[in-house]
């Protein structure tokens, strides 16, 4: 099979799957160094950075900065709050207050950025009815701001924003609708409060843990690939030969099935054997006992 994988043709067959291979390969390794620093790099020990620095109204939130300290300066609009009941923090069940904080960026843009200022025991929202009682959450401070806290991915929207304000998650897509756009993809859950709430625990996603599965996948598949591309090679060298070496049997049979015709065809067919012919009998000359010799031949002896 080495004679058929040294011909050009399968030569450069093989150049061409060692470049994919190669491709594959660095594809499998930028998927694992982005996974790999997903999980080691803790975003919570980076320095605090300004939100425009890290976050545009028009982009996501990334894996490397989800949980990354960040700054913001703007106004709190208090009639675009939120209540975000059911959750469980410090073995209490919690309520976080989101309110939007206007932000205006360098180049002059304005939008809304929610903020997760803080939370609450449930037990000291409720009111009598058993239902949350907003009025009881403080008011954010007025006039400019400047909040500090974690930037963190929206969480994605399972329900609507019911009408006493209260909603099951911060999902930047439902507040989109009740606040208004621009709007930032992400919020910023403060850690630093002064306004009588609980400050903010670290996010429970693994989007902001910085395990991401996701790019452990592709880098597999990507190592797949790349053999898979090799295992093409070898099957097609391999299919060729053993359809060569069939090819050469055939022809072998084929000789060997001439020359049998050929050495049957100059040989005699095989015959009955001949009568034998006794030692005394010269040729050319009759059996006197022979019955078929002429019955006259007998009455011609002497009188």
């Amino acid at each position: 099979m080495l004679r058929v994988a040294l011909r050009p043709r399968f030569l450069g067959l093989l150049a061409l799957m060692i470049a994919a291979t190669l491709v594959c390969g660095l594809l499998a390794t930028w998927q694992w160094d982005r996974a790999h620093r997903a999980i080691t790099a803790d975003p919570a020990e980076k320095p605090p950075v300004a939100l425009g620095e890290v976050l545009a109204v028009d982009e996501p939130v990334t894996n490397e900065d989800a949980g990354r300290p960040v700054t913001a300066v703007g106004v709190f609009e208090p009639s675009e709050q939120v209540l975000v009941p059911g959750r469980r923090i410090e073995d209490r069940d919690a309520v976080i207050i989101v309110t939007a904080l206007h932000v205006t960026s360098a180049d002059g843009t304005a939008a809304r950025l929610p903020v997760a200022r803080g939370w609450m025991p449930a037990e000291e929202l409720t009111g009598a009815d058993g239902a949350l009682d907003a009025s009881r959450v403080p008011a954010p401070p007025p006039g400019e701001v400047e909040v500090a806290g974690r930037l963190e991915a929206s969480e994605q929207a399972q329900s609507g924003i019911a009408a006493d304000g209260t909603a099951a998650e911060i999902s930047t897509a439902l507040l989109v609708n009740a606040w208004g756009s621009p709007m930032y993809s992400g919020y910023v859950a403060q850690t630093e409060t002064s306004d009588g709430l609980e400050p903010m625990p670290a996010a429970e996603s693994d989007f902001s843990r910085g395990l991401n599965l996701q790019n452990l996948g592709y880098a597999a598949q990507w190592i797949v690939f790349g053999l898979f591309f090799l295992y093409l090679w070898w099957r097609s060298v391999r299919t060729r030969f053993l359809d060569e070496e069939a090819d050469r049997a055939d022809v072998l049979a084929a000789r060997l099935g001439a020359a049998e015709v050929h050495t049957g065809g100059s040989t005699p067919a095989a015959t009955a054997p001949a009568a034998a012919v006794p030692d005394d009998v010269t040729p050319g000359t009759t059996d006197t006992n022979d019955a078929s010799a002429p019955r006259g031949a007998e009455e011609d002896g002497p009188r």
